[in-house]
């Protein structure tokens, strides 16, 4: 096996983890400033608590995947759909 292939299922290493939740969540909080939903309120209070607790964001978006998926499809936002899939195909 080379070095520096990609294989989630037997290491995390060479996945960039941390630089794709940052990625993933700064396109979902453009979304909780436009407002565009009544979940998101709710996200941010969860969000809050999570960090209080020591979870990161990877955590949160994984307890919300779903909701997400389907909100972002919901309002059309393509983009950060899949980069969550990624997110959830890579790292989850």
């Amino acid at each position: 096996m080379r070095q520096d292939r990609q294989d989630r299922y037997v290491t995390f290493r060479n996945i960039d983890c941390e630089g794709m939740t940052r990625t993933v969540m700064a396109h979902v909080l453009r979304h909780v400033a436009a407002g565009d939903s009544p979940f998101w309120p709710y996200f941010e209070e969860q969000r809050a608590l999570a960090h209080g607790r020591g979870f990161d964001d990877l955590r949160v978006l994984h307890n919300f995947l779903p909701t997400l998926k389907e909100l972002l499809d919901d309002l059309g936002d393509e983009e950060t759909l899949a980069l969550l899939e990624e997110l959830e195909t890579q790292c989850m």
